[in-house]
């Protein structure tokens, strides 16, 4: 229970953190789009001030409208000394007018004859901060159900678990194990655990040597201690991963870990704890229960949780990439819409056209940015498998890509077993191939060559494809499933860097594997083995 209570406000905290810095982003976003707008209307209007200043030169008795004010070089204003001062032009503004004042010069006596003074009505943003706002909240809000739904099911986990363990330390001997009907390793291995401590506590053994043993049954850390600082015993698990020795000293390196320890000595009452071994790059869980059979004695299991800590930063990482990668297409989409919405009049029909197919083009990289990032949080589910031509999902998949590969004068050569029938699910393996072929279009220079190749191997079916793209590191080769990686040449891709970590969650529910050999400066040659 005290272990929840401090847990809760540190979430808390993540939470508040969170949602301040996301505020700060979205804010810092309506701020920039607004400064944005105020340097077009800057533009916009002095190029009206400069056409005005020449027709002066050319007339000076031209009357202009109420917006004009033509003033005398001896004009005592603010503006006029901001210029006197060096300034190229003034500018001032307030919500809803923007003022730009500008020189008249006489050429030929090389002084100033008069100043204009314009003046407009600043642009609105409301659109603009109508649209970063709601998709900013549509944003906070899918996190606060992500987080929301994560947590539960954390809470649930670790209940759950709990109960089975407290299960067991309550009624040792006529405590029926099978807790529930489900067939997880953590319910099966605690069950089995359960039949040992049955075993073992009948045992006519003394109580000490049936313990010593007992503890070698585990493959997790364990030792028992004195209130000397003396271990007494510990099992391989321990000695594997820390060392045989009969001293507290050996957690010196690590003072947290050591203190909790003592401190147990003074006080032998049970209580759990995590921490981290910066030397062994792991987290343990470290609980200590006095042993009431044996006097003056506490045993200490330590758990690895290192697994479960980097998958909670994993999924802090993926919220944070999915926000940053969100935000290049909304920031082109807004800039565009702006020009269109505010400088229409000023446009030719070409440019529209092509601002408006940009905003189709940011759009659509949005759309499959979320559509991917749906496919890797999509939980795994029993799949239905059918017989499938890989030859012909292979063939249809190249010839959604045909515009494309005629677009970079792409040379394909394919080498296809006819009729190569397997068990499998199309939607994974269509997903599989379209992101590899994908891949090696993209990365494969105009005018480069692709060769594809499905055929049997050792009697399991394989797909192999191979580009003459600009290869990649031994680093990248490392990372390229990662989500949201990218190798360096390809910073400024349009893909969602989603991809190659797809087409290794869908091999993993397929039970099938894909090797990567690549040649920096030749090529790359990805095979698909199923």
């Amino acid at each position: 229970m005290k272990k929840k209570q401090q847990n809760k406000p540190f979430k808390f905290l993540n939470v508040i953190i969170f949602s301040s810095v996301y505020l700060l982003a979205t804010v810092g976003l309506i701020a920039l789009l607004t400064q944005h707008m105020t340097n077009l209307d800057t533009k916009s209007l002095l190029l009206r001030a400069y056409s005005i200043s020449d027709r002066l030169k050319q007339n000076p008795e031209t009357e202009f409208d109420e917006y004009i004010h033509i003033l005398p070089a001896n004009a005592d204003t603010q503006a006029v000394n901001t210029i006197k001062q060096g300034a190229k032009f003034s500018r001032s503004f307030d919500k809803t007018k923007l003022t730009i004042t500008v020189t008249v010069p006489n050429y030929q006596k090389g002084v100033i004859q008069n100043y204009v003074q314009v003046t407009r009505e600043r642009s609105s943003t409301t659109f603009q901060i109508v649209v970063v706002t709601i998709f900013a909240l549509t944003i906070y809000s899918i996190w606060v159900v992500q987080l929301y739904t994560n947590t539960k099911r954390l809470h649930r986990f670790e209940r759950d678990t709990i109960a089975k363990i407290k299960n067991i330390r309550r009624s040792p001997l006529t405590q029926s194990y099978l807790i529930s009907e489900n067939d997880d390793p953590i319910t099966t291995a605690l069950n089995h655990l359960g039949e040992t401590l049955q075993e073992q506590a009948t045992s006519s053994k003394p109580a000490k040597k049936n313990l010593y043993e007992f503890i070698e049954l585990f493959e997790f850390p364990i030792f028992i201690y004195d209130l000397k600082g003396t271990i007494r015993r510990s099992n391989a698990s321990f000695k594997n991963e820390f060392s045989d020795t009969k001293n507290l000293d050996i957690f010196s390196p690590y003072s947290d870990v050591l203190q909790f320890l003592v401190n147990k000595m003074l006080q032998p009452t049970q209580q759990e704890r995590t921490f981290y071994f910066e030397h062994l790059n792991a987290y343990y869980t470290i609980g200590v229960r006095p042993l009431q059979s044996l006097d003056h004695r506490l045993m200490v299991t330590m758990i690895d949780v290192t697994a479960y800590k980097a998958t909670t930063r994993a999924h802090n990482d993926f919220i944070a990439n999915v926000s940053h990668d969100l935000k290049t297409p909304l920031a082109a989409i807004a800039g565009f819409a702006d020009v269109l919405a505010t400088d229409q009049d000023k446009l030719t029909p070409q440019d529209s056209q092509k601002f408006a197919k940009h905003i189709v083009k940011e759009t659509k990289r949005l759309a499959s940015l979320v559509e991917d990032t749906l496919e890797m949080t999509r939980q795994p589910i029993h799949l239905k498998k059918t017989e499938l031509d890989l030859t012909i999902l292979v063939e249809d998949v190249l010839a959604n890509f045909s515009l494309a590969i005629q677009k970079k004068s792409l040379t394909i050569t394919t080498q296809l077993t006819e009729h190569l029938l397997v068990q499998s699910n199309e939607k994974h393996l269509y997903a599989i191939f379209k992101n590899l072929i994908e891949n090696a279009i993209h990365y494969t220079p105009a005018g480069g060559k692709i060769f594809i190749c499905v055929m049997t191997i050792q009697g399991r079916a394989s797909f192999s494809i191979s580009d003459n793209g600009p290869g990649l590191t031994a680093l990248e080769e490392t990372r390229i499933f990662e989500r949201f990686y990218r190798a360096d040449q390809a910073r400024d891709s349009e893909g969602t860097g989603l991809g190659l970590a797809i087409v290794k969650k869908n091999l993993v529910e397929l039970g099938g594997k894909i090797d990567v050999v690549s040649i920096l400066g030749k090529g790359t040659t990805f095979t698909v083995t199923l």
